[in-house]
């Protein structure tokens, strides 16, 4: 009886094993498709980062407008002026207060309208300072906060604090949401 199940068994293996070659096969293949997915999807917000970098560069007005939601920056500005509202920027610099002062003392309730513009996002990138590796040489953090949401620190010159953003995925695009020091 023993020597008769070990037979099946052997006469299953024989029938399955082009079957489980196929199985594994697909697999491997499956795995490797969503291990490379998974890799470009995670280097999708540093191609941003090079065509944002290269939008102020080149000063490239066009480009920059379509990788910045300034409203949505505006808005984030504007909740975390307001202790009413969470705001997903959790401290700022002192520069960062004072500029808004100012600003507020001097435009009123349009502040962020007139002070929060291209020209601001690009100062802003400005104060990075230019390495060989560019703008890559300056992050020092980097990562998903979910799936559609990045946060990135970049360092810049040792008088200017660390420059934050946000970028959120909007369709097929990754755009700056929040900015601030």
């Amino acid at each position: 009886m023993y020597a008769l199940a070990q037979t099946c068994k052997r006469l299953d293996w024989i029938w399955m094993s082009p079957h489980w070659r196929l199985a594994r096969r697909v697999l491997t293949r499956a795995a490797m498709v969503l291990l490379i997915m998974t890799l470009l999807y995670g280097v999708w917000p540093y191609s941003t980062l090079w065509r944002l970098e290269h939008a102020v560069a080149q000063n490239d007005r066009v480009t920059l407008a379509g990788l910045v939601d300034l409203d949505a920056v505006r808005e984030e500005i504007a909740r975390r002026l307001n202790k009413d509202q969470v705001s997903l920027i959790e401290a700022v610099s002192d520069a960062f207060i004072e500029w808004l002062e100012s600003g507020i003392r001097q435009h009123g309730v349009e502040a962020l309208q007139i002070l929060v513009t291209l020209d601001w996002i690009s100062e802003q990138f400005a104060r990075i300072p230019t390495h060989s590796l560019g703008l890559w040489a300056s992050i020092s953090e980097i990562f998903f906060e979910a799936p559609n949401d990045v946060r990135i620190r970049i360092d810049r010159t040792p008088l200017a604090p660390p420059l934050i953003l946000r970028l959120q995925l909007d369709g097929l695009t990754w755009h700056v949401t929040m900015i601030h020091d």
